[in-house]
């Protein structure tokens, strides 16, 4: 089957493979980075939103309350994620771990989760993933600089998804229009670039195949051989004849 296509075919089939690969390649890469930009943004957001509610806590405790008794605390959780539809969950823990408020009030006075407080940093805000959801935990520091807690905020990537679904969707399109406009225009001119070379691979193919009619380029080729076979053969004789004349000593 490939033996019947030309050389302008296969070396555009070659070019066309190579060109879906690299738009499939630079499609992807630029998939992935405005994946990571937008949850690097969302991210950012909700970190705003977290470092808010933390120092609205520490400024209760400056007032001398204990963080079980901040005035308000559980109202203030539930009003902040019903204001922000990217939160999936809000809670704040105590020193030891201790879910003290949160929206799930089936949490509350149990451990928090372990993933969620393993990369504690005491002097900002760090991120953590749990499985399919992911966090923020912002650090809540008393008058005297002593840990005391923090505020947990959970949150998932659905938005995110949702963004990067309809730039895929624009992504394959402009993909697809590219490629259907430059494959047909490159396989147009590289049969434009090709003619004479596939007149020649055309003429060495008909030279070589068995039984077949002279060509012009193959009969040049042939008579060039046989010139070189004559001179080749008469200075052999030549040599043969010299050889002969020589004396007997000098041969042996």
């Amino acid at each position: 089957m490939t033996g019947s296509l030309s050389f302008a075919t296969r070396l555009s089939g070659l070019l066309a493979a190579m060109l879906v690969v690299g738009c499939g390649l630079a499609a992807s890469l630029n998939y992935l980075k405005f994946e990571r930009m937008l949850l690097e943004q969302q991210a950012r957001v909700l970190e705003i939103l977290a470092g808010d509610l933390g120092d609205t806590v520490q400024n209760g405790l400056a007032l001398g309350v204990r963080l079980a008794g901040i005035p308000g605390g559980q109202a203030l959780l539930e009003r902040s994620r019903a204001a922000e539809p990217l939160v999936a969950g809000l809670s704040i823990v105590d020193a030891t771990g201790i879910v003290l408020f949160d929206t799930d009030r089936q949490n509350l006075n149990a451990p928090a989760s372990p993933v969620a407080l393993e990369g504690r940093i005491e002097t900002g805000p760090w991120r953590y993933r749990d499985g399919a959801r992911y966090g923020i935990g912002v650090p809540i520091i008393n008058g005297f600089g002593q840990y005391e807690g923090a505020v947990l905020l959970g949150y998932e990537r659905g938005a995110v998804d949702e963004r990067l679904g309809s730039v895929l969707l624009s992504m394959v399109q402009a993909t697809l229009l590219a490629l259907a406009v430059a494959l047909p225009l490159g396989a147009i001119g590289i049969h434009l670039v090709t003619r004479r070379t596939r007149r020649w691979f055309a003429a060495m193919e008909a030279a070589m195949r068995p039984g077949a009619a002279p060509e012009p380029l193959a009969a040049t080729l042939q008579g060039a051989i046989g010139e070189a076979s004559a001179v080749l053969a008469a200075a052999e004789h030549r040599l043969e004849a010299i050889a002969a004349d020589l004396p007997e000593e000098v041969r042996t």
